[in-house]
């Protein structure tokens, strides 16, 4: 466990180099309203009154890391620091830090987006899209866009940050679905699959014939076919992935980069509601298995499922009133909690009760902090 006496965290050394947007001097130092920030947060603090009655009955435990001795901020000085520092800065800090705690493995790299409905802009809702390593579970970059509708070039920009290298897959819903970020994803020699709707509709409307025909003389088509019977959550769910590689005939082959595959995924699924049935199609520069593509295409959630979900379940991320710039930089803070919840793994229990337990244990708190390289 750490000594009593005062322990210099690694974690701040990754965000030294963020800018305090105040004159100085000051009575709080930058870094100590930081850790004050991303302890709270572990501990399922939420606004900014939490943070402080977190951090004036935790005063001791702080001060273990750095001196605080002007104690606590107010409310209004830890919201004014946070929304005036340079999120792109503190989104930096963050990828330092994750990426020195988990070498990042070549492989599935799942790009979305997420709008944050409460936390208002001067363009609306706050609205960022995040590349997510499946392999890591972890972020490896994020972009601010002012709407849904500016997605396409937010997703362009955020590949331009990326450092992707050999063996990376890149997999994105139909929104990405566009030639200049296909080539942008080929140029750094990482692969993709791409789902295609009607914002192409000649590329959908030649897939979609082609299976429709291939489908009425199984015999004789040129695809790969897994189908798999899956039961959970109270249903029979049945996904068919079928995978082409022949496709010269194809009159948009040239415009895609580096296009090898179309793919057409047939999923069925039986609920108290009923029978439902729906068919997806996407675009590959793989030339894979039929197993393998819908292994990708099923991972793609997990962006869904193990992060944005858990922001909003653990930390209330949708919920959170807190101005857009203060809200994008409590972010970086509420995925540098996540990691360090994941990354103890004593406690069987979910992530909530976790944090639960960091709040009322300074025991467990420290264990971690030490598990999550702190």
């Amino acid at each position: 466990m750490f000594a009593s006496n005062i322990y210099e965290p690694r974690i701040l050394n990754h965000f030294s180099h963020c800018c305090d947007p105040r004159i100085r001097p000051v009575t709080y130092p930058l870094m100590e309203i930081i850790l004050l920030v991303f302890l709270a947060t572990i501990c399922g603090e939420e606004g900014w009154e939490g943070m402080v009655e977190w951090g004036s009955d935790k005063l001791e435990f702080l001060r273990k890391f750095l001196p605080y001795q002007s104690g606590i901020p107010s409310p209004d000085t830890i919201r004014r620091v946070v929304e005036r520092i340079d999120p792109e800065q503190f989104l930096k800090g963050f990828l330092s830090w994750a990426q020195e705690y988990k070498q990042r493995i070549a492989g599935q790299i799942c790009i979305d987006g997420k709008v944050l409905a409460h936390a208002l802009t001067e363009g609306g809702p706050l609205h960022l899209v995040s590349a997510w390593c499946e392999a890591n579970r972890m972020v490896i970059g994020s972009i601010r866009t002012s709407s849904k509708s500016n997605e396409i070039p937010a997703i362009q920009d955020l590949l331009d940050q990326l450092v992707l290298t050999e063996g990376d897959i890149v997999t994105v819903d139909a929104i990405g679905c566009q030639s200049a970020i296909v080539q942008a994803i080929t140029k750094k020699e990482a692969d993709y699959v791409i789902a295609v709707k009607h914002n192409q509709p000649n590329l959908a409307s030649e897939i979609e014939n082609f299976f429709s025909q291939a489908m009425e003389a199984r015999e004789y088509q040129p695809c790969a076919i897994e189908d798999m019977l899956c039961d959970g959550h109270g249903r029979a769910d049945r996904q068919e992935v079928w995978i082409c590689n022949e496709i010269d005939w194809l009159p948009q082959k040239e415009k895609w980069s580096r296009l090898c595959s179309i793919i057409m995924v047939r999923r069925s699924w039986e609920d108290a509601n009923g029978l439902h049935a729906e068919t997806r199609y996407y675009i590959s520069s793989l030339q894979t298995s039929a197993k393998r593509i819908s292994g990708l295409i099923r991972r793609h959630w997990s962006i869904e499922n193990e992060f944005h979900w858990h922001l909003d379940v653990t930390f209330c991320e949708d919920d959170s009133c807190i101005g857009g710039k203060a809200n994008e930089n409590l972010r970086v803070a509420r995925m540098t909690a996540l990691d360090m919840l994941r990354s103890e793994t004593s406690n069987k229990r979910g992530l909530k009760a976790k944090a639960r337990r960091c709040h009322r244990s300074d025991t467990y708190l420290e264990k971690v902090l030490i598990a999550g390289n702190f």
